[in-house]
């Protein structure tokens, strides 16, 4: 696994696309050198110079999809095992977790026959327990939003709200702490009112 800063006011998309060679130079030069492989070695096995390998390895050339293909299949592993996860099928989300594993300390434990995921309590595993935390705050809060609920209006614009916490995380963690701060300016200036107006209708 390879850890990169993403830059301040960087877009996330372009951080993905702008480091996505380096972590699939890193997932090979981990597999080759697990099954004991120098880079000449793969390279020979797929036609190319041990030059090319290495820029592949440091994130200076990405593969072509075919050449990632026949890469894995030097290597005797699946594609998926050195591409970026895509979760929107089973093995790609088991491969998503794979990485989790090895980046967050995801761990999979038996609990009465549920199976439950869980991030490690180090550094790194803290820092994404924090994250889920915020998610769950995020979740509980609209849950009760909805039970209270008195139109299914109001019910889909809840949903909606949250639909755009998801989309624009985190950024939606400051938008709602600034809005919370706004209700509560709101609801204090309310109440300043309401014992101005209390007074005013006791000096009748």
């Amino acid at each position: 696994m390879v850890w990169i800063k993403m830059s301040a006011g960087m877009d996330p998309m372009d951080f993905n696309d702008n480091t996505e060679a380096d972590r699939i130079g890193s997932r090979i030069r981990k597999i080759r050198m697990e099954l004991g492989l120098s880079q000449t070695e793969l390279g020979e096995m797929v036609a190319l110079t041990a030059d090319r390998i290495q820029k592949y390895e440091n994130g200076a050339r990405k593969p072509k999809p075919e050449m990632l293909k026949k890469i894995a299949d030097a290597l005797g592993v699946s594609t998926l095992a050195l591409a970026d996860p895509v979760v929107l099928n089973y093995i790609g989300a088991m491969y998503a977790f794979f990485e989790m594993e090895e980046a967050y300390d995801l761990k999979v434990i038996d609990e009465n026959g549920r199976l439950k995921l869980i991030f490690g309590d180090g550094r790194i595993g803290n820092t994404m327990n924090k994250y889920l935390s915020e998610w769950e705050e995020e979740k509980a809060r609209v849950d009760k939003e909805l039970e209270a609920a008195s139109s299914e209006a109001e019910k889909q614009a809840i949903k909606k709200d949250y639909d755009f916490w998801k989309w624009s995380y985190p950024d939606a963690l400051v938008d709602q702490s600034t809005k919370a701060q706004k209700k509560a300016r709101i609801q204090e200036r309310i109440e300043q009112l309401q014992q101005a107006l209390s007074e005013l209708e006791e000096d009748k």
